[in-house]
């Protein structure tokens, strides 16, 4: 997963190498995620430790059995597309031109990928059980991490990001030049990898109708973070 509404436009006098982008990314986003994946290591954590946790987790367990992929639906709108919408109102930020455009085709995008998600989510599970042994949650890990989001999630994320910025496919070819494949596509990658490599461990955790509802949850703090990390 990666930040909803960042900007496909980046023109600097220099373009940095992969190692500079890499390095500033690790720079500017360490102290965030560090933050957001010990607030995941205590919600998981209150699962296991406490009863009176472990009753609200089951509740929504529960209703995300029942809705199945409405839950994924309605939850991920909620998360990547409105709280942060709220979030930049509250803050100041004026609505663009075309808001209404791209809240509608972003609720598009993002019921779409909830659902998606959630059913890779059930696609691991059939793969490699439910198991919460190393062995079982390192092989979620690779393939969910190296290999679903570094070549398809977050390609199609960044590729729907430049068509919202630019407005026509062929000038989102135009700019899927040297510059996103050296600084954007890895950028993205590693500020990914920071926050959500410990994060989809601690979701495989828990037992498969708890996933998708934590999923959901780190997500709607991860994009009010950075919400108000770019406003600061």
């Amino acid at each position: 997963m990666v930040e909803p509404f960042m900007s496909a436009v980046e023109i600097p006098a220099k373009s940095p190498s992969i190692r500079e982008a890499i390095l500033s990314t690790l720079r500017q986003n360490r102290i965030a995620c560090l933050v957001l994946n010990l607030m995941v290591i205590g919600l998981v954590a209150s699962y296991y430790l406490s009863p009176e946790s472990r009753v609200v987790w089951e509740v929504i367990g529960g209703w995300k059995v029942r809705w199945s992929f409405g839950f994924s639906l309605i939850s991920t709108i909620l998360a990547a597309v409105f709280l942060p919408t709220l979030a930049q109102r509250a803050m100041g930020v004026a609505a663009s031109a075309d808001e209404a455009k791209r809240l509608a085709w972003s609720c598009i995008f993002w019921g779409y990928r909830g659902m998606e998600i959630d059913l890779f989510y059930r696609l691991q599970g059939h793969l490699f059980g439910q198991g919460h042994d190393a062995r079982t949650l390192l092989a979620k890990l690779v393939v969910d991490q190296f290999l679903y989001s570094a070549f398809w999630a977050i390609p199609l994320y960044l590729l729907f990001v430049r068509w919202i910025d630019l407005g026509q496919w062929r000038v989102v070819r135009k700019s899927l030049d040297r510059r996103f494949w050296t600084h954007t596509y890895p950028s993205v990658l590693f500020t990914n990898w920071l926050v959500w490599i410990p994060a989809v461990t601690l979701v495989y955790s828990l037992p498969a109708p708890l996933q998708f509802p934590l999923f959901s949850i780190i997500l709607t703090f991860y994009v009010l973070l950075i919400t108000v990390l770019a406003r600061a």
